[in-house]
Parts: structure tokens; C-alpha cells; sequence
């Protein structure tokens, strides 16, 4: 069995407290190139929820709908002011043993400080190749609350403002967690939510549909960023949900953005699925801007 370079570091406690994948489905690998092969430090700091769900997406014993843990170094958060936390939240088919999870966070954090921000970044882990497609978007769906449960916790323990950076199939987790922090009551809840190739129905993110009311009250901004050429949304995506995503063409034509709703085109600088969060060749520096 392949051991992570953070072995050792696994389940660490704390006080404080998305990608249809490089696989994409099997035979795409290739569309999804490379997010730039960077590896994060061993203790790279992560929320997660690994182990939390089986095969079958239910929850393993001792679970529950809202819990996570803490793992690897928040000291360069809990001992100084940082003004903001930024979160990865990483698509489907990414596996921890490899350390996939938090080398794409440490790689969008790169590309974060390439165009100037250096707030504290962490990741978002959670069992994303566990199963096949189904379950890896109904664990997704599951993982909302607990998302959102850290958020509300952060904000009421004073923490800084948060930011959501979701790739792929992550967005359906970050969506969820809006959902969730709305029907809690907690408005503007997030500082911003910015969807790189997110993979989630066209439709959803509008106001007569799933998540629209959610996005308009629980986010102070929300950003969409799609490519009308991603191979792997045109074909894995369709395929699996015989529909369309907005990490593709945008907001489904004929529906009502919410209020606080963005999206750009960034076809011409993206060359793959998995580069929107690369520091050499993603729209990093147009998330930014857009902050």
C-alpha cells in the first residue's frame, strides 16, 4: 500500500477548530492534465472528514452528519492574525494516501501567492474515491453540513472571514454547505465562493432552482468559473447526469442569477480541467481579482 508523506501526521488534533479528478471516469485521465504536480509540505493543514463515509456513502461507525477533525499544522493560524482563512475544497477521485488532497490545496495556495494573497490557506479532505461516480456525489452532498458546521463554529468563535475555493465536484460540496448555513440563519456566512470548473448542474446555481436562495444568503459574493471546452465536463460529466455543468457554459440560459452571482469565461487561459487552480496556467489571478 502506497503511505502518504504524511503518515505520521494523520488525525493530529487541533484547537481551532473538486475534480471529476484526474481520472476523471475511466479511459479520460488525459483530459484532465495536470494541476502542476506540486507537493505540499507532510503537515499541511487540513478540515477533513476522511474515513467518515463507506463504499456505499453512508457513514462509518461513530460518525455523524456535522463532525470533522483537524489534521497536520495550524499553528501559523491559531498564533498570529492572519485577516483571512482560505478553503480548498477538492473535486472527485482525489485520494489522501497519495497526498492528491493536500497537494491541490498547497498548489492553489501557491497560485494564491503568485498574484499577491497571503492569507492562511487550508484544505478541505473528504472521501472522494470511495465508490464510483453516484456515491462520490452523494458523499459530496453529505459532506455540506459538516463544512458548514466548521464554518459556523469558526464564526462564532471569532475566527477571520472566510473564503471558499472549490474545485469540480467540490463545488456540490461547498453548494450543500451553503444550503446548510442557510437554513441555519447565518447570513453572509462566507466572505466569497469562487467554482473553478465546478461540477455541478447549470441550473442549480439559480434562483428558481437547488441553490440559488442559498447562494444569495449565505455568501456575500459567489464566482463561477468555466471553460466551454473542458473535455472532461463536456464528456464525463454529460454522461454521468445527462445535463450540463456550470463549470462548461456558465448559468443555464433563461434562469435568474442570484443577486451576488458572477462568472467568467476563462477558456482562453485554462488549457485543462484540472489547471484552473495551477499557479503557471490557471485563472487564479482572475479569482483574485474578483475577491
Amino acid at each position: 500500500m502506497t503511505r502518504s508523506r504524511r503518515t505520521f501526521l494523520k488525525r493530529t488534533s487541533i484547537a481551532a477548530v473538486g475534480t471529476l479528478g484526474a481520472g476523471a471516469l475511466a479511459g479520460r485521465a488525459a483530459a484532465g492534465g495536470s494541476d502542476g504536480d506540486y507537493q505540499a509540505p507532510a503537515d499541511y493543514p487540513l478540515i477533513s472528514t476522511r474515513g467518515h463515509f463507506d463504499d456505499d456513502g453512508d457513514l462509518t461507525a461513530g460518525n455523524t452528519a456535522y463532525n470533522y477533525y483537524g489534521e497536520g499544522n495550524w499553528a501559523k493560524y491559531t498564533e498570529s492574525y492572519h485577516g483571512e482563512v482560505i478553503i480548498f475544497v477538492h473535486g472527485w477521485n482525489l485520494d489522501d494516501s497519495t497526498d492528491a488532497d493536500i497537494d491541490s490545496a498547497y498548489t492553489c495556495e501557491l497560485a494564491l501567492e503568485n498574484s499577491g494573497v497571503d492569507q492562511f490557506n487550508v484544505g478541505y479532505s473528504w472521501d472522494s474515491d470511495n465508490g464510483g461516480w453516484g456515491t462520490g456525489k452523494e458523499i459530496a452532498r453529505k459532506n455540506g453540513p459538516k463544512l458548514a458546521n466548521w464554518i459556523a463554529t469558526h464564526n462564532d468563535n471569532g475566527g477571520d472571514p472566510v473564503r471558499i475555493i472549490a474545485h469540480s465536484l467540490g463545488a456540490r460540496v461547498t453548494c450543500e454547505a451553503l444550503a446548510s448555513l442557510s437554513a441555519w440563519g447565518r447570513s453572509n456566512a462566507v466572505l466569497s465562493v469562487s467554482l473553478l470548473g465546478g461540477a455541478v448542474d447549470d441550473q442549480e446555481v439559480a434562483k428558481e432552482y437547488a441553490y440559488g436562495s442559498d447562494i444569495e444568503y449565505a455568501a456575500y459574493s459567489f464566482s463561477n468559473y468555466y471553460k466551454t471546452d473542458d473535455a472532461v465536463l463536456d464528456w464525463a460529466y454529460s454522461t454521468a447526469e445527462f445535463d450540463t455543468a456550470v463549470g462548461e457554459e456558465g448559468i443555464q440560459d433563461g434562469t435568474t442569477p442570484p443577486y451576488n452571482y458572477q462568472e467568467e469565461d476563462v477558456t482562453a487561459i485554462v488549457p485543462d480541467h484540472n489547471s484552473y487552480y495551477e499557479p503557471s496556467d490557471g485563472c487564479i489571478p482572475q479569482v483574485v481579482d474578483d475577491f
